[in-house]
């Protein structure tokens, strides 16, 4: 009795554990190499995308709500809870996706310039509010973010990139370039990294403007 009792007092505190128990939960295996630059003006970037050199197999249109639920034991992780609108090509929303999504603490690595090496996360459908949600994580702080993004998954020399042009609308902040693919080896990594540095460049973008926080920690830096 006392052993499962403790297995129940675990299973309630641990944030991944009521995740699961939302039922639809998946990990995602792989490692993902990344950079975020902060560019002023998004007109290089959508001219870069016209470089031969970068095939475009699929473009998407989203304005992202986002909520994350940060908890005092930092080995939680967070929770983001984002509402993706689907935009047409007049402006129009076709679609409205919820997703619940377990982001750990740890970033793996980096290379050259502050290119990130991050490890996989949980995943689960949103079916309910975010009342529901923070109601049933019971968040310590939360956090909201607001942004238009334009996704473009991309082939360049073989290897395959998602570029994402987002505009920080909630809070105002600008303009930034992401740029993400998945890896499955260190010497994968190592060479996506530096097939990233020369996206950044073929973009309009530099490497000096580089940031090494998630939008989480932008936000509260300004």
């Amino acid at each position: 009795a006392k052993r499962i009792d403790t297995f129940l007092v675990a299973r309630e505190q641990s944030v991944l554990s009521k995740l699961i128990a939302l039922g639809g939960s998946s990990e995602e295996e792989s490692f993902e190499v990344q950079v975020k630059v902060r560019v002023s003006d998004p007109v290089p970037v959508l001219e870069g995308l016209k470089n031969p050199a970068i095939e475009i197999l699929r473009t998407r249109h989203y304005r992202q709500h986002d909520a994350y639920f940060f908890f005092n034991d930092s080995t939680q992780g967070r929770i983001r809870y984002r509402e993706d609108d689907f935009i047409d090509d007049n402006n129009n929303v076709t679609n409205v996706r919820g997703r619940l999504t377990l982001i750990g603490q740890k970033r793996e690595g980096s290379f050259g310039h502050d290119i990130l090496l991050s490890r996989s996360r949980y995943l689960a459908p949103a079916s309910h509010s975010q009342r529901f949600y923070r109601e049933y994580f019971k968040p310590d702080k939360e956090l909201s973010v607001e942004k238009d993004r334009l996704r473009w998954l991309t082939l360049f020399k073989n290897e395959e990139f998602f570029i994402n042009l987002d505009h920080l609308l909630q809070p105002d902040l600008g303009y930034y370039l992401e740029i993400k693919s998945r890896t499955w080896s260190r010497k994968d990594a190592e060479i996506k990294a530096a097939l990233v540095e020369e996206l950044i460049s073929l973009l309009g973008a530099s490497t000096q403007d580089v940031v090494t926080h998630d939008y989480t920690e932008i936000v509260h830096k300004n």
